[in-house]
């Protein structure tokens, strides 16, 4: 389990879903952006529990600098967590690679990601953005009004609690 505090909340992401994020670092330049939806929990106390992500399906689009997710794929995945947890299991967020040391979200990443809190009946006031670059990670906290919360972590950073 990884645990890192961002603002007044305290994220937990389970140690198997960290490293099948990890995974799709862009470490080569053949590799292109990957990404997916983050599914979990909040559990009380602002305290959030991402459980199961995503990967990237035949019906996203990427390439070395763009990851598209396909709506369709990323509900039908929803919706089976979803019910499989009895409504526990939610959706908290997305995440994608960059083909960068430190990432950092572009225009369009902060659009997309605040479109999705505002523009869709979610079961969480609070979402996620998890970019990985090659040397750390970027995490945000989404709500209505906007990014509340952004943190750059290093990979080896003592912010992360194992």
């Amino acid at each position: 389990m990884i645990e890192f505090e961002l603002g007044a909340l305290f994220v937990k992401i389970s140690g198997e879903v960290f490293q099948k994020m990890k995974s799709f670092i862009q470490d080569e330049n053949h590799k292109p952006e990957a990404g997916g939806i983050l599914i979990g929990h909040y559990l009380e106390n602002n305290n959030f529990s991402i459980t199961d992500v995503s990967i990237p399906s035949e019906l996203d689009k990427s390439s070395r600098f763009n990851f598209t997710r396909s709506k369709k794929s990323a509900q039908k995945i929803i919706n089976k967590i979803f019910e499989e947890s009895m409504g526990k299991k939610i959706y908290l967020g997305e995440w994608h690679t960059h083909p960068e040391d430190y990432p950092t979200p572009s225009c369009l990443d902060k659009k997309s990601i605040l479109r999705q809190i505002k523009g869709n009946e979610l079961n969480s006031n609070i979402i996620f953005m998890i970019i990985f670059g090659r040397k750390g990670f970027y995490i945000s906290q989404i709500e209505k009004t906007g990014i509340t919360f952004e943190k750059n972590i290093t990979l080896k950073n003592s912010d992360i609690k194992c």
